[in-house]
């Protein structure tokens, strides 16, 4: 291994330090969820099948897919190995396709119309609350991610971040129904 232990709480730490140098933004999408304020953004690691950004600018291919990098993908590609790495060494029976970065992004009550299948959500950083509860329609249940990886149907179950203080982090593995096609 080349950046992990094995260890969820040693690896919790080195993720932790890893995203703290990253340079979080919203993309359009995330924007209409929630207005960030401050150091906060929630970002999509991986490929799309949108080749353009705006009027005039174009992504970046992916020779290994023949899809376009996201934004975040092109700013900070070996985040491509550093999550493969987490994932085999803490979920290695999962596949995914992306990971949706978050930084201090509160979410709200929603249902993850674009995913297909469960998602993987794994918190990072020195935050105190921010439990994910996800509601089962018969009843709710909350999760506390800091303590390991948490998976639920993100798209089937309304889900949300709780209240929290702190620097919070959150990956979330999944697969995108466009790109499962």
């Amino acid at each position: 291994m080349k950046y992990f232990t094995g260890d969820w709480f040693a690896d919790n730490f080195i993720m932790t330090n890893i995203l703290d140098t990253i340079t979080f933004y919203s993309g359009t999408e995330r924007k209409k969820m929630l207005k960030t304020k401050g150091d906060a953004g929630s970002m999509l690691f991986g490929t799309t099948w949108r080749g353009y950004l705006a009027p005039g600018r174009m992504r970046t291919k992916d020779a290994e897919t023949g899809l376009y990098r996201t934004k975040v993908y092109d700013q900070y590609p070996e985040l491509k190995n550093i999550f493969n790495e987490f994932a085999n060494v803490h979920f290695k029976d999962f596949e995914y396709q992306q990971v949706q970065m978050n930084k201090n992004f509160k979410c709200p009550p929603h249902k993850d119309s674009k995913n297909i299948g469960e998602s993987v959500l794994c918190c990072f950083g020195d935050f105190t609350g921010g439990e994910t509860v996800v509601d089962y329609e018969s009843k709710t249940r909350t999760y506390n991610s800091l303590n390991g990886p948490v998976r639920f149907n993100g798209s089937l179950y309304k889900h949300w971040v709780l209240p929290y203080t702190g620097t919070r982090y959150s990956l979330v593995f999944f697969t995108n129904r466009k790109k499962k096609k």
